[in-house]
Parts: C-alpha cells; structure tokens; sequence
C-alpha cells in the first residue's frame, strides 16, 4: 500500500509541474520568444564570414545552378545561381515566411527580365547565408518570377554576390566564394 501512495503522490507532483508550466508558455508566444532571441545575437557587420574560400555545393535543376540559402538565420529556400541579376530575386512567399517587408513601403523599381519589364519592391535581408559564406543587410527585390523549376524560390544576384570573388565549379558542382578584401 505504501508504494502505490508514493506513486500516486509523484504523479500528482508531475501533473503539477506539467500543468504550470504549461500556464507559463501560453503566455509566451514561441515565435515571440524565438525572435527576442534572434535579436541578442550579436551582429558581426556586413559579410559574416572568415577571409577563407566559402566551398557550396550545387545543384542542377533543368540548364540553371542552384544553391540552398538561408534567411534571417532561419527561412530556408533553393535560388538559382544568377551572376548576371542586379538584385537578389525572392518570391513573395518566401519574403513573407522570412519576415521580410518592402523597405521603405511601397517602393519599386522597374526590373528587365526575360518576359519583359515589370515592376517590383525593394527589401532589405537582415542576413543571407548560403553555406559558410554570409551578409548582413542584403538588398533585395520581392517579385514572383514565374515559369521557375519547381520549390525554386528566386535568383541569387549581384547584391548579394558584389562583396565575393565568384567561381562557379561545374565540374564539381561547386560554388566558391571569396571575399573581397576592401
């Protein structure tokens, strides 16, 4: 009888606890918590990357590269190795799952692309990573670009790249960035 007591005892105490602490977190939402988090990092200034050469794999998707990048530490998304854009290119979608707005509102800027001008907005990345290599502060240019391979989210541009010595590895499907010392 004794030990049933105890064992009764210890589950109440874990009900308890559970309970609580439960009490506690829904006060708190996580992506509130996550984010105040985020922003005690530290900031390391425009390229957050040693002086190394940053070795990325690729991928082919159809005749395009593509590489695996990250979003203000946290929103992943595929972009196609895009030497020759002027702005790093993000859907919609994707400026929207990385928090990112247009900055200021409503500000645009006409854009030549393949199916013709078109109008889109300026934005700003707190941080873009592709592999080891990153930046702080990216301008960016939120426009859904259509007909692009499937889970494709945009181009990685010239405004992410122009801090980089770029070579693109064919053979080895590799993508090799190289800071620029000034």
């Amino acid at each position: 009888m004794g030990s049933s007591r105890f064992f009764i005892v210890i589950a109440l105490l874990i009900i308890g606890t559970v309970a609580s602490g439960q009490a506690i977190f829904s006060r708190v939402p996580l992506d509130q918590a996550l984010e105040k988090a985020r922003r005690s990092l530290p900031s390391s200034g425009n390229l957050t990357i040693g002086s190394e050469d940053s070795v990325i794999p690729m991928e082919r998707e159809g005749g395009l590269w593509t590489v695996n990048v990250e979003f203000n530490d946290f929103t992943q998304a595929k972009l196609i190795v895009d030497t020759g854009a002027t702005y790093t290119t993000i859907s919609e979608d994707l400026a929207f799952n990385a928090n990112m707005q247009a900055t200021p509102p409503n500000q645009q800027v006409n854009l030549i692309t393949a199916g013709g001008k078109v109008k889109a907005e300026l934005g700003i990345a707190s941080r873009i990573r592709v592999g080891h290599a990153g930046r702080d502060n990216v301008r960016v240019v939120i426009h859904t670009i259509p007909n692009l391979p499937e889970g494709t989210d945009g181009l990685l541009g010239l405004s992410f790249f122009d801090k980089f010595m770029v070579r693109l590895d064919h053979s080895e499907q590799q993508l090799h960035l190289i800071p620029k010392n000034s």
